[in-house]
C-alpha cells in the first residue's frame, strides 16, 4: 500500500468517526494550531455554513480569535447581512479589484477551479509541450482537459480559476502578514478531488505549506454540519432556509445548499432543477440583470449547455421533492 493511499484510508476513517469525535479531534487541531504560534491566529471567515460552525468552534475554544471576512463584493445579499450581525467580532478585507474586472481580464469562472485553469493554459501557452498535456494528458492519463470540455477552448470567451485566490485568498492573506498570523479555514475534503489531494499532501493542520494554514474541519462531512447546527441552534444565513430531511432522510437546506460567490459558474452544469443564477432572478434581481445584461452570462450559460432564464416550476414540477418535511 502506497503512502497515498495510507492517508486516503485514514480520511476515510476520520470521516466515520462520530459527530462527538469529530468535534474533540477538531478542537486539539485548534488547540495545536494556537499554541504552535502561540495565540497569533485567526478564522477566514466566509459567513457560509461551515466556517460559522468552525468559528463557532473555535471561539470556545478561544473567544478572542479575530474572525476576518473578505469582502468581495460576489456574496449573497443575505449572506453580507448576516456577518454584519455579528458587528465589531469580524474584521472586513477587502480585494483589490473586482469580480467585474476579473471576468473582464481573465474570463469566466466555469466548470470547476481545475478544468478552468487547464482550459486558460491551453488557450495561452506558447509552449507545445504544455498544449500537447492539455490536450492528450501525461503517459499516465492525468493533466488533460476532459473530453466533454474540450470545446472551451474555441470558446469566443475565457476561462479563470484566480477569482477565489484574488477575492478571498489574497486580502486575507494580506491580513496574515500585516499581523504575522495564521489561518484557521473551514474547508472540507469531500467537496472535491482537490482537497482531498490536500489533505494527503498536507493534513490537517498544514505546516508543511508555503503558505500554512490549518483545516480543523476537513475530516467532516456535509451532514457533520448540517447536524451541529441542528444540535447546537446554531444561526446560518437565511439564503439556506431551514435545515429539513429529505427522502433519504438526510438533512438538507431548504432553500441554498451553498452559499460562495453568487456568479461563480463552478459545478453549475450540475444542479438539478433552479440553479443558483436563476434563483437570482427571484432572489437578487438586479444581480440577476447585471449577470446577463453586462455580464454577458446568457451566452456563457447556453454554451456549457445550462440554462439561463428564469426557472419555471409549472413546467418543472416533476423536479420538486415534495417528500421533504421539517425534522422533529
Amino acid at each position: 500500500m502506497t503512502d497515498n493511499q495510507i492517508k486516503m484510508m485514514q480520511l476515510r476513517n476520520y470521516q466515520a468517526m462520530p459527530l462527538g469525535a469529530k468535534i474533540t479531534r477538531t478542537k486539539h487541531l485548534i488547540r495545536e494550531w494556537y499554541e504552535a504560534h502561540d495565540g497569533m491566529v485567526y478564522v477566514a471567515f466566509s459567513g457560509g455554513k461551515d466556517s460559522t460552525v468552525l468559528l463557532d468552534i473555535v471561539w470556545q475554544e478561544y473567544p478572542d480569535v479575530p474572525a476576518v471576512f473578505a469582502n468581495t463584493g460576489n456574496e449573497l445579499n443575505s449572506v453580507i447581512e448576516f456577518v454584519k450581525t455579528y458587528g465589531e467580532k469580524i474584521i472586513w478585507v477587502d480585494p483589490k479589484i473586482t469580480f467585474d474586472e476579473i471576468v473582464n481580464k481573465y474570463g469566466y469562472p466555469v466548470v470547476s477551479k481545475d478544468v478552468s485553469k487547464k482550459v486558460h493554459e491551453a488557450k495561452t501557452t506558447k509552449s507545445t509541450k504544455l498544449l500537447d498535456i492539455r490536450l492528450n494528458g501525461y503517459a499516465s492519463g492525468v493533466g488533460k482537459i476532459p473530453e466533454k470540455w474540450k470545446k472551451l477552448i474555441d470558446a469566443p470567451f475565457g476561462t479563470t480559476s484566480k477569482c477565489c485566490g484574488i477575492l478571498k485568498g489574497a486580502p486575507s492573506s494580506v491580513y496574515g502578514r500585516a499581523t504575522g498570523r495564521k489561518c484557521f479555514v473551514g474547508v472540507m475534503a469531500d467537496e472535491s478531488q482537490l482537497r482531498r489531494q490536500s489533505f494527503i499532501l498536507y493534513g490537517c493542520n498544514a505546516f508543511g505549506k508555503k503558505d500554512p494554514d490549518s483545516r480543523p474541519l476537513i475530516f467532516w462531512t456535509e451532514q457533520d454540519v448540517l447536524n451541529y447546527i441542528e444540535i447546537n441552534n446554531i444561526k446560518i444565513a437565511e439564503a439556506y432556509g431551514g435545515i429539513i430531511r429529505n427522502r433519504n432522510n438526510e438533512l438538507a437546506c431548504s432553500g441554498q445548499e451553498r452559499t460562495g460567490c453568487k456568479l461563480c459558474l463552478f459545478g453549475i452544469h450540475l444542479e438539478k432543477g433552479e440553479n443558483r443564477i436563476q434563483r437570482l432572478a427571484r432572489t437578487e434581481p438586479e444581480t440577476y440583470r447585471h449577470a446577463i445584461e453586462d455580464l454577458g452570462y446568457d451566452k456563457v450559460m447556453e454554451y456549457i449547455g445550462v440554462e439561463w432564464r428564469p426557472y419555471m416550476k409549472d413546467i418543472q414540477m416533476d423536479m420538486i421533492d415534495s417528500n421533504y418535511e421539517e425534522p422533529a
